[in-house]
């Protein structure tokens, strides 16, 4: 996949850090702006029913109620109110009876509302417009003594005023400042975006690159970068050191590749004394019991071939290699009487036999190398079965280690592909048989079918491996 520049970066997480950050401001004045826009409307519809209020009370004390449509009609006609309602409510009604004049009738849904108590506002904002039902609720105190005209309880519901009014002027307002945030805020953001643009391709990007010319040049002709050229503090101290590491590694270059080579001449050496020593102490316990046909060598190949199919690692393929020519070590304590007994075991030394896993792991265990721990291991559980009817544990499945799974399937297999003083050789096609009854049972299906599919391969490296034995 193709990297991305510095310059990309940083402008992508620059848009990023802007985008959500004007989305934030924008959500915030646009919530500050409803909530003041909520303010005014719902402020004049107040001041308009304190207006109705005053004017309805003046008709009441002169008699005149029949003349207050004409001043309900020239309060409409003020900017932006659509109509004006009188709702009397059930006290009243109680009181002096239904008016005669236009008034709006009292609903089941209005006389919830009254009993609320509180102004209660519909937003039809696709219509540009509210409606707004303000309760009028009987008082002695203020201005206006609702007690001279009504005997009612004080607090009780006289009625309300209905108010219609057009809100199309105050969204218009909103989303005429909103657009001019977002465009200043826009501009805000390109200009810090071509400046970062800027001081990133001057400051950053080409001393970088340049930088990286330079060293190597500097590397190839044993000369020292002009630091000065850089107009940046950080820039120069990479310079400076990057003379220094380069003198310093120009000044050790031939002894570091010397040392280097003598290093790699050991660990091969080392690796390679490890491995015969693991096989020749494998062909010990093979001697032992009388096989002289290399299933050491053999194992370990095998194993070594299944580890690199399945995907291991090369450092767990190397572990293998190295620990599985150990895997029947025990076998040096079982006395020569059962271990090589031409004859069928009875039940008594087929158990004595079986101590040979748990004996291989003592002898094993002990070391705090890794690769005799993956050796005691193998020891330990090349002879569990993958549905748990193994030794010397019982185990199941993937509690099993992989590198005994993988050692047991090459034992088995080197052993039928082997004539042994109580068997012949088996035929190929009786080994895929073997193995595809065995498959979940006795051996990792996974690991099964990956022998199977590579059957001819791994039987031409037995039959190679025999043939140099």
């Amino acid at each position: 996949m193709q990297k991305q520049s510095i310059k990309k970066i940083t402008v992508t997480r620059l848009l990023q850090v802007f985008i959500i950050a004007m989305l934030i401001i924008v959500v915030i004045i646009a919530i500050g702006y409803r909530n003041f826009f909520q303010f005014v409307v719902e402020n004049k519809v107040h001041s308009v029913s304190q207006i109705v209020k005053a004017g309805l009370t003046s008709h009441m004390k002169a008699g005149i109620m029949d003349k207050r449509e004409y001043f309900l009609n020239e309060i409409s006609s003020v900017h932006d109110i659509t109509s004006i309602e009188i709702i009397r409510g059930d006290t009243v009604i109680k009181e002096y009876g239904e008016s005669n004049l236009s008034e709006k009738k009292l609903t089941n849904s209005l006389k919830a509302i009254l009993e609320k108590k509180e102004t209660y506002i519909e937003w039809r904002d696709t219509q540009n417009l509210i409606e707004a039902v303000v309760p009028y609720i009987a008082s002695s105190k203020g201005d206006f003594n609702c007690m001279v005209c009504h005997q009612v309880e004080e607090g009780a519901v006289l009625g309300a005023v209905s108010i219609t009014m057009q809100i199309g002027a105050y969204q218009n307002f909103v989303l005429k400042n909103s657009y001019l945030i977002i465009g200043v805020l826009l501009l805000f953001a390109l200009i810090i975006i071509f400046n970062m643009f800027h001081v990133i391709e001057r400051y950053i990007r080409k001393p970088l690159v340049n930088i990286l010319n330079d060293a190597e040049i500097a590397y190839d002709l044993h000369k020292d970068i002009n630091s000065s050229k850089y107009e940046s503090k950080e820039f120069e101290d990479v310079a400076n050191n990057v003379n220094k590491f380069n003198k310093s590694i120009i000044e050790h270059e031939d002894s570091l590749e010397q040392k280097n080579k003598e290093l790699q001449i050991l660990n091969q050496e080392i690796e390679l004394t490890l491995k015969d020593t693991m096989i020749v102490i494998g062909q010990i316990e093979e001697i032992r019991a009388g096989d002289t046909n290399m299933h050491t060598n053999r194992v370990a190949s095998i194993s070594t071939k299944i580890a690199k199919d399945y995907g291991l690692s090369d450092e767990q393929v190397k572990l293998i290699e190295i620990a599985s020519p150990l895997h029947d070590i025990g076998k040096i304590g079982i006395i020569d009487a059962v271990l090589n007994k031409p004859a069928k075991l009875t039940k008594e030394e087929h158990a004595y036999m079986r101590t040979h896993a748990s004996l291989g792991y003592k002898i094993l265990n002990n070391s705090k190398r890794e690769v005799l721990q993956i050796a005691a291991i193998i020891a330990h559980e090349h002879h569990e079965k993958y549905d748990g009817t193994g030794y010397p544990r019982g185990i199941k499945g993937e509690n099993i280690s992989i590198y005994a799974r993988i050692v047991a399937i090459a034992d088995v297999f080197d052993a039928l592909l082997s004539k042994r003083v109580y068997k012949e050789k088996w035929e190929v096609e009786d080994v895929v048989v073997f193995f595809k009854e065995e498959r979940g049972k006795h051996f990792d299906p996974k690991l099964i079918d990956l022998l199977l599919l590579n059957i001819n391969s791994y039987v031409q490296l037995a039959t190679e491996l025999t043939k140099k034995g």
